[in-house]
């Protein structure tokens, strides 16, 4: 299989790793103290505590001047002030303790640090002095810097039920909301990053409920539902997403991908494109989106520049060979690969895309080992595959593995389905028939574009008809090259030379042959006890000396039924049956007696069959790579000769 065009492998991890670090929540609270304006604010407080009210005035006044945004030094101003009239005109302030000395702790404990303290001495200073604002603010800022924010929201809204509503309070309540809705964004982000995608999808949506005008947060909710597998919803979300923030790249670049996925290739180059236009996305993501738009020379330039300006991440390496894979170029694609497992070691799952692109490189040697180690991880836990996947990475390695390989079939009234390609039918139809073959694959499996080299003996056991020839003479034997040059389609042609052997009747010919087949369910599954299977083939040649043409073709439907109490390899094949042969040669009007039959040079049946097939010779490895299989149908002639009705049987061992 291709790797993915859509990216699952190259600029979707990218994208969400780009929210993960770009989009970190901000922070609603004031900045700590720092550097020279902390020394003095410290020598204000320390002043202040120790009564020095106009010393403590003029240290905070100068701190205020160099952070003019830290607003607790104005409070310490205020404090002082007050504190220094209430020492000089204490007639002024009848009653002026209470909730003094606690409140006096409170902000002690705050300029510590020890803001859970600084809330306990505030709630005591509120209860000496439950309409004193200042006491108030001291408590909801105490919780706020604790991150106890639902405590916080609970104080303000009973600051504004005792000293009613103000600007202040409402900003700050305001502020506590959006800092509840980032935290929620982080935990949406942070479970992300360690895979639980239904929990980042539950904080998505939260946060995206309290504040749907926030980009970022969408942003995080189109993220969750990819890494959820929620392609339409992820690209609906991107879509309302841009119709609030219509030029976005990231978002462009997601919904892209989604498009991709979903089958809209020219809507995600649209996207595409666009997202690049915006301009604000990182070099190593523009890399992925031309990639994507199937221009990887782009894509390599854009990964180059981001490595020259150390833009590139642990693991971005591994990117150019996805690049290059998903632009087609396989052979470059997996020598990146190679380079990357020499210096840095693959994943488990960049081990698995590497063994496919070493395939279709095709490297089958490297294919191989890659595989094996995928069926290691697999064994060790370090990679989670289905068990119907195991299986058909074991399949991948056997036939990888096969560079030849011996097939005996025998046939009762009927060609052969196995390879495809079975040769020209007998001219007569009531005979036992027996082919063996060896084939030679030189240059290996080529991800399923091998040539082969084969050479067979074919002989005719027995004939109803007692002027047939049988035995030595009807031994011919074949020796012929064929070509299968497409991995997609099952496609192969033939050209052989037959020829008599031990000095049989046989007369010797050349014959071109070229066969389709197709095959749904026909190797072993080990993910469910039963299946579907459908197998068709057609063949058709021509004998060039003979000047003989023939086409014979087969399709069987059925069920595949795995005989598990006597073997997990042994699987029998209840099938319904459609046979349709020509032969420009098979003519006869008058049996061997003299009596009238229908004949022709064509003939078509259908009925029903039952097949049993045993698979073996297997490894950890490899899956099974030899079979026996049996099989006999009874057909109904629907047309042509009375070659199509009655009994087929075929017999085949294939090692």
């Amino acid at each position: 299989m291709r790797l993915p065009i859509f990216l699952g492998l190259s600029v979707l991890p990218a994208l969400c790793q780009a929210e993960v670090t770009h989009e970190s929540p901000p922070q609603i609270l004031p900045l700590a103290l720092t550097g020279p304006a902390y020394e003095i604010a410290n020598q204000a407080y320390s002043a202040y505590n120790d009564k020095d009210y106009d010393l403590a005035i003029a240290k905070a006044q100068e701190a205020l001047r160099q952070r003019s945004d830290v607003d607790r030094l104005r409070k310490l101003i205020q404090l002082a002030e007050r504190d220094k009239d209430r020492r000089d005109h204490p007639e002024r302030y009848p009653g002026n303790k209470r909730g003094f000395q606690n409140g006096d702790r409170s902000m002690r404990a705050y300029a510590n640090g020890d803001y859970d303290r600084a809330a306990d001495f505030a709630r005591k200073a509120i209860s000496e002095a439950p309409k004193n604002p200042d006491y108030r603010m001291m408590l909801i800022e105490a919780l706020q810097r604790a991150q106890h924010l639902d405590e916080a929201e609970l104080a303000t809204n009973e600051a504004i039920g005792v000293l009613g509503e103000s600007p202040q309070l409402s900003r700050r309540l305001d502020a506590i909301h959006e800092q509840k809705s980032v935290n929620i964004a982080a935990a949406g982000y942070a479970s992300l990053a360690r895979g639980d995608n239904d929990a980042a999808v539950s904080y998505a949506r939260d946060v995206v409920r309290r504040y749907p005008q926030e980009i970022a947060y969408r942003r995080l909710l189109v993220s969750a539902l990819i890494a959820q597998e929620q392609y339409a919803a992820a690209r609906s979300a991107a879509t309302e997403a841009l119709a609030l923030k219509g030029n976005d790249g990231t978002l462009l670049a997601q919904r892209g991908q989604m498009r991709m996925r979903l089958g809209d290739k020219s809507g995600a180059r649209q996207d595409f494109a666009q997202a690049l236009a915006v301009g604000n996305l990182p070099l190593r993501e523009q890399a992925s989106l031309y990639a994507a738009m199937g221009q990887p020379g782009e894509a390599l330039e854009r990964m180059q520049q981001a490595r020259d300006k150390g833009e590139l991440k642990p693991g971005d390496e591994v990117q150019i060979a996805y690049f290059l894979s998903q632009a087609g170029n396989d052979r470059a694609a997996l020598d990146e690969f190679k380079r990357v497992d020499r210096s840095k070691g693959l994943s488990p799952k960049e081990t698995q895309d590497a063994a496919y692109t070493a395939m279709r490189a095709p490297d089958d040697v490297q294919a191989i080992a890659y595989f094996k180690r995928v069926l290691d991880y697999q064994q060790t836990g370090d990679l989670q595959m289905p068990d119907q996947q195991v299986f058909d990475t074991r399949r991948a390695v056997s036939d990888l593995s096969r560079v030849w390989g011996v097939t005996n079939t025998t046939t009762y009234r009927g060609a052969s389905t196995t390879s495809g390609l079975s040769g020209a039918p007998s001219s007569s139809n009531d005979s036992v028939q027996n082919s063996t073959e060896v084939f030679w694959r030189p240059e290996g499996y080529r991800d399923a574009r091998f040539v082969e080299l084969y050479g067979r003996v074919t002989d005719t056991l027995w004939n109803k008809e007692s002027g047939n020839d049988k035995a030595l003479d009807a031994l011919q034997g074949a020796v012929g090259v064929r070509i299968k040059p497409f991995s997609e389609y099952n496609v192969m042609a033939a050209f052989e030379r037959t020829f008599p052997l031990a000095g049989s009747n046989v007369d010797g010919d050349w014959l071109v042959r070229l066969g389709y087949g197709s095959s749904i369910g026909t190797d072993l599954r080990v993910d469910v006890p039963s299946w579907w299977t459908s197998q068709f083939y057609a063949e058709g040649g021509r004998y060039l000396q003979d000047k003989r043409n023939y086409f014979n073709s087969e399709w069987q439907l059925g069920r595949s039924i795995r005989l598990d109490r006597i073997s997990p390899r042994l699987v029998i094949f209840a099938h319904v049956v459609a046979a349709v042969d020509y032969d420009s040669k098979m003519h006869s009007e008058v049996d061997a007696m003299g009596r009238n039959k229908t004949s022709g040079d064509s003939a078509g049946g259908a009925g029903v069959g039952i097949g049993v097939r045993y698979w073996f010779r297997e490894t950890r490895h490899k899956a099974p790579q030899s079979y026996i299989d049996f099989s006999v149908q009874y057909r109904e002639k629907v047309f042509g000769d009375d070659s199509a009705q009655g009994v087929f049987a075929r017999m085949t061992f294939a090692w």
